[in-house]
Formats: C-alpha cells, structure tokens, sequence
C-alpha cells in the first residue's frame, strides 16, 4: 500500500492517542481521574482505521490467488515491526511458562496479542467476501448485515466473545467509510470551492474530535455511550480527518510510535509479575521500553533497507 496516499496527520494523532488510551487502561499510567469510557473504544478506532484503507490495499489482489491476499495481510503488514512484536510474543509466553495463570478464565498476559491475531482473522474473512462478491453493493450489504449481527452478540454479552465481536463490526464501518464521496464545493471560483470545502470538513472534523472526546469521558461504562462514540464519532472524524490534506512528519510519527507503545506492554509484564504489581509505578519503564522497540525497529528496517538495494 503506497504510505503517501494514506498517512493522514491528524488521523495518525488519533491513533496515538488511542495507544495512550489502551496503556491507561491497562494500569500503566499516575492519572488518577474518573476513568475514559470505553475499555474496548481505542481498539474499535484502530479496527476501523483498518477498515478505512482497506479497500485500497487489497484491490491488487481481487483477482490474484486467495493465499497472496492473505499474506499480504499477516506478512505485508507485520514484516516492518516483526522483531518488536516477536519480543512482545515472546514476553506473552514467558509470563504464561514462569507464571502460574488460570487458562479457564481471563489471561491478562496473552490478550494483549489478540488484537494481531484478530486483525489478521477478521481483514483475511473481508478480503474472502471481497473477493467472491462481483459486485461492490453486494458486499456492501454484507458488510452493514456484519455490522448489526456483530454489535448483537456483543449486546448479549457473552463473555469471553462480547469484546472481540465488535472487531468485524468497526472493521466495516471503516470500509464503509471509505466509500463514502468526499465533501467537495464546486464553484466557477475553484479556490474559493476548495476553501469552503475545507472548512466544512475541518468544522465537520473538530465537531466530531470534540464530540469523542466528551464521550469519552464520562465516567462509567455504558453500551449507549461505547455505541455513540465508536458509531458515530468515531466514524466522524475518520470521514472528515481523511478529507483534509494534513501532512506532517511529527504526527507521522506519533502515528508510528503508537503501535510500540502497545508492545511496550508485553516486556513490562515480566516486572509486573516478578518485580512490583504496581502498574502505576511502570508508566515510565512503558514509556523507555516503548522508545526502544521504536529505535531498534527502526535501526533493523533501516539496514535491511540498504541490504536489499546492495543485493
């Protein structure tokens, strides 16, 4: 997938922020506030940051063998990080082979790898319908059918299945998404056009930024409020952040930083185990080991970059 026609800077802040969201939820963090409504609401936003490119990265591969899309989906995707997170792998199965865990109920260390395992799940399910459909209203319609039986189950509650079933559900709205035509004013002045549209779309982008925010933070779970901010707002700021040419390095790069900031996780874990239960008392050993996957990730792309033009 070409990076230039899908790194969006605020879209990349978002997500940052949603790794920032995640750590908070799992304890690594010295706020001690009311808590963000929503354990599961920044892995909706990533499913569906997912959802919204994914269109785009698999078209090659519609009419190509079913096993190249799906390795395009597990090793295209995963090859860049590979060694972060076969160190967070690795640390998940530590904890799980020194530490005496109960297999039957919820093991905190292993789901902290689900959201990878999902993601390569759900992506290569939609790729499949994608590619047997002919017609993209037909898999459209599959895609809403997916959305209403996915937040169902999840209503049910069924544990431990009520979280991951709202992967496919987010997935598809992003793809949904995706299809929907910009905002684009069309004016016998087309500057003027291009900066009435911008406007709209950056009014349309703060309204629902705000309107996420403020979801978020109500104290206190409740499906009502997990529905309106990752069906409404959520989907609202994707819409509109993608509409507006926002490009900026640093932003990228807090985009980056997002997905070590969640392995981060995983080493820390063997502290947490064997050194203080306090995760609390972690937020900065997250934060050193977040900084570190980043660079030797990016040391490790960098000279296996210049070892493929050598050859």
């Amino acid at each position: 997938m070409d990076k230039s026609n899908t790194r969006n800077g605020l879209i990349e802040l978002f997500r940052f922020l949603c790794a920032l969201w995640v750590a908070y939820f799992h304890g690594f963090s010295p706020i001690t506030s009311d808590e963000f409504n929503g354990v599961i609401a920044p892995v909706d936003f990533f499913f569906m940051v997912t959802g919204l490119f994914f269109l785009q990265s698999i078209e090659k591969y519609r009419k190509k063998p079913f096993l190249d899309g799906a390795r395009y989906i597990f090793w295209g995707k995963n090859k860049r990080i590979i060694i972060p997170l076969a160190i967070a792998a690795f640390s998940i199965f530590l904890c799980n082979l020194l530490v005496e865990l109960d297999f039957s109920g919820f093991n905190w260390p292993l789901s902290f790898l689900w959201f990878f395992a999902a993601q390569f799940v759900y992506s290569t399910v939609f790729y499949l319908i994608y590619k047997k459909t002919k017609r993209i209203w037909v898999f459209n319609v599959i895609c809403i059918a997916i959305i209403c039986l996915s937040l169902t189950f999840f209503k049910l509650g069924i544990e431990p299945l009520d979280i991951p079933a709202r992967g496919p559900a987010m997935l598809a709205l992003g793809i949904l998404i995706s299809q929907i035509p910009k905002i684009r004013i069309r004016l016998k002045d087309e500057i003027k056009g291009q900066r009435i549209s911008m406007a709209i779309n950056a009014i349309g982008f703060v309204a629902s930024a705000i309107a996420a925010v403020y979801l978020a933070y109500l104290p206190g779970f409740s499906v009502w409020k997990l529905h309106l901010l990752c069906c409404v707002a959520f989907p609202a700021l994707l819409y509109f952040a993608d509409a507006l040419p926002v490009h900026s390095k640093f932003l990228n790069l807090l985009g980056e930083l997002s997905i070590f900031i969640y392995l981060a996780q995983c080493p820390i874990l063997l502290h947490y185990y064997f050194v203080s239960r306090n995760t609390s008392d972690q937020f900065w050993l997250l934060c050193i080991c977040a900084a570190a996957l980043f660079v030797l990730n990016r040391i490790i792309n960098k000279f296996s970059d210049k070892k493929i033009v050598r050859i």
